[in-house]
């Protein structure tokens, strides 16, 4: 028999070597390369900004997961600063919804009325309940998006947490309407990525080799680098339209930031343009809990997210009213319950 411990010692020295392929020594020399990238390829921006930043994150978890169907807690919110301060938070009422594999959502149908007045054109027919949240969350951010875009001013900024890109098709058209309607009233528009899968080189990570290089160059921040301009740099490129949105950029928004971040902004926009998003940005990255990261998501990000006290209250909740219907604790163990919550008792 093998011994375990050689198994465990060589998948470890595998993982690690599989790593070192990943972001080998010479990293930041072979993305230069790669992106014909040097000193004058990094853009500085100045960390000023004379309009307002409104920031909309989302949140959403499963609350009770029977197997043949989920329910699930959705929510987004909206965080917009002026001149450094908090010109307001708003909050979309906490969303319980019903999740199931397969074709079809009434609760996603509905939402999606409420939110844009029409039906989707796709149906919600993920396999996994966590990604059916996840698109009905989507929803509610790209509403709070849209109401926040006819509300703005001309040269105010909407930061959405995550991409310009969709998950699903049905959002497609409601992205378009978004770009369209910040595109009408001037206001401008970018995506902020805290975690990226866009890789290049054959799976090399972009943000690690865009901050090396940078560093080897003595480029101080902040700063951003477009990557979308060398042709064939990046590995992976949606064939679906309807996913494909703006251009990538790497951006480290604080002197002092710890990383930088991916964010996306619409294709069409002038270089002018693209200095005043990042200079947004950068104006707004000096919160000294997470320097570099745009306080107003963070502050969404705080104001939004489902905590464990809302989870477990939601579920008590539910219980009770199955009690009113004159269904017993057996029927609600024989429907959610789950023995891994058993075997961690011992």
């Amino acid at each position: 028999m093998i011994d375990p411990n050689t198994v465990y010692r060589d998948a470890i020295r595998r993982i690690a070597g599989r790593i070192r392929e990943c972001a080998p020594p010479d990293l930041a020399g072979r993305f230069a390369v790669a992106g014909g990238f040097d000193a004058s390829s990094y853009r500085r921006c100045p960390s000023r900004f004379d309009g307002a930043v409104s920031a909309v994150d989302g949140s959403n978890t499963v609350i009770l997961d029977a197997g043949s169907f989920a329910v699930a807690a959705v929510r987004a919110s909206v965080s917009s600063y002026a001149g450094g301060s908090r010109l307001h938070h708003r909050t979309t009422p906490l969303q319980i919804v019903t999740v199931n594999p397969g074709t079809g959502n009434e609760d996603f149908d509905e939402i999606y009325h409420d939110c844009f007045h029409c039906a989707p054109k796709v149906h919600l027919d993920h396999d996994d309940p966590v990604r059916n949240t996840a698109v009905i969350r989507d929803t509610l951010e790209f509403w709070a998006a849209t109401e926040m875009a006819a509300e703005l001013d001309a040269g105010d900024l909407i930061v959405l947490d995550g991409t310009l890109q969709v998950r699903h098709a049905s959002h497609d058209e409601v992205v378009e309407k978004l770009l369209n309607l910040c595109n009408l009233r001037g206001v401008l528009i970018a995506a902020v990525t805290k975690r990226t899968s866009l890789t290049w080189g054959g799976g090399h990570p972009i943000i690690p080799a865009a901050e090396g290089l940078a560093r080897d160059l003595g480029v101080p921040g902040p700063w951003y680098l477009c990557v979308s301009t060398p042709e064939g740099l990046i590995d992976r490129l949606e064939t679906r339209t309807w996913k494909q949105r703006g251009e990538q950029y790497v951006a480290r928004l604080h002197p002092r930031a710890e990383r930088a971040f991916k964010v996306e902004i619409p294709a069409f926009y002038s270089a002018e343009m693209v200095e005043r998003v990042f200079s947004a940005l950068a104006a707004y990255a000096d919160d000294g809990r997470v320097t570099g990261y745009p306080y107003p998501l963070l502050d969404a990000h705080l104001t939004t997210k489902i905590g464990k006290d809302a989870v477990e209250q939601v579920r008590q909740d539910i219980i009770r009213d199955m009690d009113r219907l004159g269904m017993t604790f057996t029927d609600y163990s024989g429907l959610f319950g789950d023995y891994h919550d058993e075997f961690d008792r011992y």
